[in-house]
């Protein structure tokens, strides 16, 4: 398959637009070769697993972790320098979905809310609200309803209507227009004259984490053995006073201690994050678990590679596995 057509599914199911302003999700390292039939997906792009997936013959490698936020230098010997040459020398492409896979309505990186079986979710933090746009044009000629099917057919397209006068009134995202009108203007062998406004409503969100309450609440104790078992760890720390009762859930992968405020504001009785910091522990006002900045993304990556393999066809896709830099020393 053509690398140049993969790029846009991982755009699909990641969108870079959705991407948090310090972020740099997408093309990392562009690749040489114009044809690849593997896809390895991992969580970090370090030089021992870029070893591991480019012997493995991957013409991509998507990882979540982006390889560099802001441009660095090549002129020191260290881990960027170190995979920049790995992957180049492959020829293959590197691509990162971070802040565009977390926030990504409905993704992977809300899996967690779904074991729980979390029900009036939100999420925690709202990046961005996008209402959709509405675009209108005349035409003499009555559009055929076949016509008007292929075009509300598009993704991001809520309606398509036509009135007696020949207004075409059509309702969709905004980001979805710019094909939209495309087949429109192939359909029409012309391109009409469109005008085009922003609805209030409804508003599309994306953002980060979930706010979420249990079918039923749960004693700390049998909350917490459900949630060691979830996140396939032995130990997990908590920091703030300890519910009796778990009723209200908020959860956030990777580093999520910023947003205890929310998760109080929220109602919730207790945060499943990581990377838990020493003050913000001792000021919480709620109970917070930090189960660690790896074990949330790396299930999120693995599931990711499953929707992902069932949406390439003839491209086998391949998650690796990665090992957790944090690691428990119990005296004997």
């Amino acid at each position: 398959m053509e690398s140049m057509d993969i790029l846009p599914i991982l755009r699909k199911l990641a969108p870079e637009e959705n991407q948090s302003s310090w972020d740099n999700c997408g093309v990392q390292i562009a690749g040489s070769i114009s044809e690849t039939f593997r896809v390895a997906v991992c969580l970090e792009p370090t030089p021992r697993m870029m070893e591991k997936c480019l012997d493995w013959g991957a013409g991509i490698v998507l990882t979540h972790h982006p390889l560099y936020m802001k441009p660095k230098s090549l002129g020191t010997e260290n881990m960027f320098t170190d995979v920049v040459r790995q992957v180049m020398m492959s020829g293959a492409w590197l691509y990162a979905a971070h802040t565009s896979l977390d926030t990504r309505p409905g993704g992977p990186a809300f899996w967690l809310g779904k074991e729980l079986g979390l029900e009036k979710t939100r999420f925690l933090e709202v990046e961005r609200g996008v209402a959709p746009i509405e675009v209108s044009f005349y035409t003499e000629e009555s559009i055929e309803r076949e016509t008007a099917d292929i075009w509300a057919n598009n993704d991001g397209v809520h309606s398509v209507a036509q009135n007696r006068t020949g207004e075409v009134r059509i309702v969709c995202d905004e980001d979805a227009w710019g094909e939209i009108a495309q087949g429109i203007e192939f359909s029409m062998g012309r391109r009409p004259l469109f005008y085009i406004r922003t609805l209030t409503s409804p508003r599309r969100e994306v953002g980060f984490g979930e706010v979420g309450t249990l079918p039923t609440p749960m004693k700390w104790d049998e909350f917490a053995t459900k949630l060691t078992d979830l996140i396939d760890r032995e130990a997990f720390t908590v920091s703030g006073p300890q519910p009796e009762m778990v009723s209200t859930v908020a959860y956030c992968g990777g580093s999520g201690s910023s947003l205890i405020g929310n998760a109080e504001r929220a109602g919730a009785d207790v945060l499943i994050t990581g990377d838990m910091k020493y003050h913000p522990a001792v000021e919480t006002n709620i109970c917070v678990a930090d189960v660690g900045h790896f074990s949330l993304e790396e299930v999120m990556m693995r599931l990711f590679a499953e929707e992902l393999d069932g949406e390439l066809d003839d491209v086998e896709v391949k998650f690796f596995e990665g090992e957790d830099p944090f690691r428990f020393h119990v005296r004997k």
